[in-house]
């Protein structure tokens, strides 16, 4: 009897203590998380050396590699243009007619496939692309001289491509001596009708010639407006849409080696703490 007596005051003394001074879970992950803060700031003070020699080692190789590849220079040119008409100019330089009139203008040895591959349009810098009345056409080669040049012929084959075809052209210019015979008739019936009004018509019904007389003078309007039209469409697109011509790259665009550098260094040593990491458990659980 006194033996349970002892047994449940010493159980209700560790519960009057627990309740007393209770450890949140909390405190306990902080705790953890805490020590394997610790833990590994310790394994990275023994692993400093090669922490630290080891990427530079890797970003001083990847330097080399990156200064000794072939170097690529990009022409830039702007182009004034919406979302749709850019994406037509780009679909239009990768059609093959205007790929082989650019070919039959190089004096250097290209393909169509390198033509194409080569060149992009992509929006300008600080512009939205739906919204964006500002489109950058790219070419990028080798030797700066070529890629202003190829730049500049995608952009000439371009607007010539936007030309009429001759059945096309035929049709259009037989449209505007049309539009342009009828706009004289028009003319030249409203002068008659100006002059003549008194003659054709009494005195009183003059004022009901106004209305026949404005709807003429809004026809030769339209037909004014259609003939201004379809002579811009004999010419195509205009090179006003070429907001800056191809420039002349003088930085190689390609590779980046600041970028390659600074990134091989990051990786290497992400992959170096790793193997630090790795082997001590490695040697730990060896140990155990």
């Amino acid at each position: 009897m006194t033996t349970e007596s002892g047994a449940a005051l010493a159980k209700s003394v560790k519960f009057s203590t627990q309740r007393n001074n209770p450890e949140p879970q909390n405190v306990l992950q902080e705790k953890s998380h805490a020590l394997s803060l610790d833990m590994l700031g310790a394994l990275i003070l023994e692993n400093l050396k090669l922490l630290l020699i080891g990427p530079l080692v890797v970003g001083v190789v990847a330097f080399g590699i990156a200064s000794a590849l072939p170097k690529w220079y990009t022409s830039t040119a702007y182009l004034s243009l919406d979302e749709a008409g850019a994406r037509s100019a780009d679909s239009l330089m990768r059609s093959t007619p205007v790929l082989e009139k650019v070919l039959a203008k190089l004096d250097v040895p290209r393909d169509r496939r390198s033509l194409d591959s080569n060149r992009r349009i992509v929006v300008a810098p600080g512009e939205i692309q739906v919204a964006s009345k500002l489109f950058r056409q790219e070419y990028s080669d080798r030797d700066p001289r070529v890629a202003q040049k190829i730049n500049a012929l995608f952009i000439e084959a371009w607007l010539d491509s936007t030309k009429p075809r001759p059945e096309r052209r035929r049709a259009i210019e037989a449209e505007i001596e049309r539009r342009d015979l009828q706009a004289k008739s028009i003319s030249q019936l409203l002068d008659r009708l100006q002059k003549d009004a008194t003659s054709l018509v009494t005195q009183s019904q003059q004022g009901e010639l106004a209305t026949p007389m404005m709807n003429l003078i809004e026809k030769r309007d339209d037909n004014l407006k259609a003939l201004v039209e379809l002579r811009e469409s004999l010419n195509g697109i205009s090179s006003d849409v070429v907001f800056g011509p191809p420039d002349l790259p003088t930085v190689p665009s390609w590779p980046k080696k600041a970028i390659i550098t600074i990134l091989t260094v990051v990786v290497s040593t992400l992959l170096l703490l790793v193997f630090v990491i790795l082997r001590r458990f490695w040697c730990a659980r060896n140990t155990g």
